[in-house]
């Protein structure tokens, strides 16, 4: 590592054509199941078209829904993605590799009608998981045929298909839940006409079954390889073998672990465990009772924890924390990028208790501690994102009020550097 200077970016410009604001991001398995943030399709792609060639393999170390997965094999290269959040590497294993339409239909009509069918259904014994967060949200009877749904998944020999199954059982969670369904954040709606959850769960997979036949016809030819690891990015390096031309990723922002709670449902299911705390500890950001020795290299983020520690001393841990993760995690990539490879992050910044939390620059100074040059920075305005449009002004976390709030991501960076300058 070097002493580096604080850098701004507060001189550059909107780049309008990086907007996409009239694209379709829903096509082929891109909206297989809800995902908060995702990559726009589009972004990534162009961004994997110019920074890499067919052949090479990028990698994705926080690769959420498996966007950047997704569009890397389908301009020709293969993909690598990472992350911690169980519902994230089971959804971009399905989405970005597609099952062949002759297996997959056998496969549902095996299920929905053979050994363990659907039309049997008052005689599937529930799975139950003792959970007090599924009952507060699941109506009894919903809950009910959940578990009828889960019992004949998990009796599904085929992983492929068996994980096909679980990305629809995931995303009904929604659905068939007393959750408000124009709000990310957990909100509940209690006026809400909770559909049938075995109606649901067969319109999604008839859903999906359309959108993996349309994948399959467009990759079939491709050579590409697909590998998706539920890991931590801060042990990256311990993960894979392969050496990666590019590293594309949005990573996760300060309150990361946030993310349990958009997901926690299908965790809850997923993992067969009744509550999430120990799930959250696990996320970057959040380990703040086992503080690291991680020198932070970067002099805007000793700043803003400076800053912080002003107004809130526990919140200033918990972003010093997160700071130090972020490090870690690019201290990971760097051991996985090829010679004169190249990192793209794109990441806005945000505000915590009246605090400016730049994380553009301070992961381009992290990212000139690790010898790495500017290639290009561009900011993007963002016409939408699928996220809470407002944070709470005193807190900085996602919030669904309309009083006392801030916009969150009125635009956001895409900072590309490459290894070695």
């Amino acid at each position: 590592m070097r002493s580096i200077e604080a850098v701004s970016f507060e001189g550059v410009e909107l780049d309008f054509s990086w907007a996409f604001e009239k694209e379709n991001t829903r096509y082929l398995t891109h909206d297989i199941h809800r995902y908060p943030a995702k990559f726009i399709p589009q972004l990534a792609r162009r961004i994997i078209e110019t920074y890499s060639v067919p052949g090479d393999y990028v990698l994705d170390p926080f690769c959420g829904s498996g966007s950047a997965l997704l569009e890397a094999r389908l301009v020709g290269r293969s993909a690598i993605g990472v992350d911690i959040n169980p519902v994230a590497v089971l959804v971009s294993r399905v989405k970005a590799d597609p099952i062949p339409p002759v297996e997959l239909s056998e496969e549902w009509k095996e299920f929905n009608e053979g050994t363990s069918p659907l039309f049997s259904w008052n005689h599937v014994e529930p799975y139950v998981i003792d959970s007090t967060t599924l009952k507060n949200w699941i109506p009894e009877k919903q809950l009910r045929d959940l578990g009828k749904i889960f019992r004949l998944i998990k009796d599904v020999e085929n992983e492929r298909f068996r994980n096909f199954l679980l990305v629809a059982f995931s995303n009904i969670q929604k659905d068939c839940s007393w959750w408000l369904m124009k709000s990310i954040k957990p909100c509940h709606d209690w006026d809400k006409r909770v559909p049938d959850a075995r109606t649901t769960f067969i319109k999604q997979i008839k859903k999906m079954i359309n959108k993996n036949n349309q994948l399959w016809e467009t990759l079939k030819d491709t050579n590409t390889q697909l590998k998706v690891y539920e890991s931590d990015a801060r042990v990256l390096s311990t993960v894979f073998d392969e050496k990666v031309a590019l590293s594309v990723f949005s990573p996760p922002y300060v309150t990361s672990y946030e993310y349990v709670d958009i997901h926690k449902l299908s965790i809850i299911w997923l993992k067969e465990i009744p509550e999430l705390n120990d799930i959250k500890r696990e996320f970057i950001g959040s380990t703040v009772s086992n503080p690291s020795d991680i020198v932070i290299e970067s002099p805007t983020a000793l700043k803003i924890v400076e800053e912080l520690e002003k107004k809130d001393k526990s919140l200033s841990s918990s972003v010093q924390t997160y700071f130090q993760d972020m490090q870690k995690s690019f201290e990971e990539i760097d051991k996985k990028l090829l010679p004169e490879g190249f990192v793209s992050i794109v990441i806005g910044n945000t505000k915590l208790r009246r605090v400016e939390i730049k994380n553009a620059e301070v992961f381009a100074e992290m990212f000139r501690a690790l010898r790495y040059g500017e290639e290009k920075i561009v900011k993007r305005p963002i016409p939408s994102k699928n996220l809470p449009s407002t944070r709470d002004a005193k807190t900085g976390r996602f919030t669904s009020v309309t009083t006392n709030h801030v916009k969150a991501y009125p635009h956001e960076y895409i900072l590309i550097f490459k290894k070695g300058r």
